[in-house]
């Protein structure tokens, strides 16, 4: 890796036309580009201006010739380029969740070639973490939380006025969100399983439901759910106690009195009890090269150790859902992934318009990331090479060990709660520009492979990878320490986010319209 650090920037794979820089340059320069057929140099001389983590043309690209990056196709050239010159949202477009060009749209601009992603940083880790464990709290599931804490949940964006004084008593954890009423039934049947599965979550011992009274979601069965599933759960009706200051004073009874019902020592339990979620957010181009590579490396390790591994934002895998489908455990969960993207992809062409300032988002752009393709093929390291299990519903309750695709959207409060819903008892959350949220009962560890974001961000940031691109630090190095981060923070250690509590701002997922 000490090559590295001698370049200015690198070219990922050897079909690749594009390569990304390591640091800021300035017209004029004569750059070092790392190439990774042969490990040697090119030197570029640079046009233009170009941000670190943005892309520099190192071949001429003719107008309507694929533009490629991870050995992969990740958008068309809308005019020439040169070699040299900054490639990026003003001379490339996608191909996918082209709503303005349905032409353009379709899986047809997928692979050039079968090379492994970002291959030549993805080495084989030989971290064996099967015998490892963490101090928890068993379940009568089978579960183990890594946190032990009276959950009051919402059921309506109606009742969060009561449920939110509750936030800010220690040992409680609320959730509140913005549906459940006036909504289609598939709607308010996905609503009433992903309010049942957050109550089922390990690391909660007991929930209050809060009710309005007469919303379309069926409080009462979520709360029979959860009672016949052997966990303490009751709920108040807040058109039964009279309203909010009568709401409140009977919730703040009934938490202190669950409080003590679940006191509980933290106990060993084995890292196969570990439910992780990944996400990642604020993206720039770092992540597909450090952070999301890191991450990729501790999903095997955790597969290996027979822990469950939960991956979602079904946009994400545009343009790289063949990576996906390749590496699925049969011919049933590859086409469901397929399926899944597909439907993501025609939710995107129905609005009639480019996807581009949406996904990518602004902030993505500004960070180097041109197509919603090239953010795909960076999101997907994080699965690493493990092999798809299963594909769920958004939502959903899992047990598998190994790693399986949750269908959901990328936007944080509602895939964190789809993350949380599924029995992740901690959450993986990468970041290229500094996102912050945590989530209000299951810990979220914030690693960036992006140095800058770590200084500007300490507060929120738990984990620094950026020496894989400055080429101090091995994957081996960097995901042991990930991996003591989460097994410390399983145990109990805080993170970043529960620290200064940027944890409370989440959703549930509906596809439907308030009606």
């Amino acid at each position: 890796m000490n090559e590295q650090s001698q370049i200015d920037a690198v070219c990922i794979a050897p079909h690749d036309n594009t390569a990304t820089l390591l640091r800021d340059v300035h017209a004029g320069e004569s750059i070092a580009v790392g190439m990774p057929a042969d490990g040697s140099r090119l030197m570029l001389p640079v046009l233009e201006d170009i941000a670190f983590g943005h892309k520099v043309a190192v071949r001429p690209i003719a107008a309507g010739e694929d533009v490629l990056k991870y050995g992969e196709v990740i958008g068309r050239a809308t005019r020439a380029i040169e070699s040299g010159q900054h490639v990026h949202v003003d001379n490339v477009v996608s191909l996918r969740g082209r709503g303005d060009d349905l032409h353009a749209a379709g899986p047809e601009a997928g692979p050039i070639a079968a090379a492994d992603h970002v291959e030549f940083l993805l080495k084989p880790c030989v971290l064996d973490a099967s015998r490892a464990s963490f101090m928890g709290y068993p379940r009568l599931d089978g579960s183990a939380g890594t946190r032990n804490l009276v959950g009051v949940i919402s059921c309506v964006v109606c009742a969060n006025d009561v449920v939110s004084r509750l936030d800010g008593i220690e040992g409680v954890a609320v959730f509140t969100h913005q549906q459940g009423c006036s909504q289609t039934m598939p709607d308010v049947r996905a609503i009433a399983r992903v309010l049942t599965n957050l109550a089922l979550n390990p690391n909660l011992g007991a929930v209050l439901l809060v009710s309005l009274g007469c919303e379309s979601v069926p409080s009462a069965e979520v709360l029979k759910a959860v009672q016949n599933a052997g966990k303490p759960a009751r709920m108040i009706v807040i058109q039964e106690e009279g309203g909010l200051t009568a709401s409140v004073t009977r919730a703040k009874q009934i938490v202190s009195e669950m409080k003590k019902e679940i006191e509980a020592e933290r106990v060993a339990v084995p890292i196969s009890r570990l439910r992780v979620g990944l996400k990642c957010g604020s993206s720039d181009t770092t992540q597909g090269l450090s952070a999301n590579v890191v991450v990729g490396a501790l999903t095997d390790v955790l597969v290996a150790a027979h822990a469950g591994v939960v991956i979602g934002e079904t946009t994400e895998f545009m343009g790289a859902e063949h990576i996906a489908a390749r590496n699925s455990k049969n011919t049933e969960v590859q086409k469901r992934i397929i399926k899944l993207v597909d439907r993501m992809e025609k939710r995107a062409l129905a609005v009639g318009v480019d996807m581009r300032g949406g996904q990518p988002t602004r902030g993505n752009i500004a960070g180097g990331l041109t197509t919603i393709e090239e953010k795909s093929l960076g999101a997907l390291a994080k699965a690493g090479s493990a092999v798809y299990q299963d594909v769920i519903d958004y939502g959903t309750r899992t047990d598998l060990p190994g790693l399986v695709m949750m269908d959901a959207p990328g936007r944080e409060p509602e895939m964190l709660t789809g993350l949380a819903a599924a029995g992740c008892n901690l959450i993986v959350f990468s970041t290229g520009r500094g996102a912050p949220q945590g989530f209000p009962f299951v810990p979220v560890v914030k690693v960036t492979g992006n140095a800058r974001t770590f200084d500007r961000m300490r507060e929120h940031m738990d984990l620094c990878v950026a020496g894989l691109m400055q080429g101090t630090e091995s994957v081996e190095g960097a995901v042991g320490r990930l991996l003591e981060a989460v097994l410390k923070t399983a145990s109990g250690e805080f993170t970043k986010a529960e620290c200064c509590g940027y944890n409370n701002s989440m959703n549930i997922y509906v596809t439907g319209p308030v009606i």
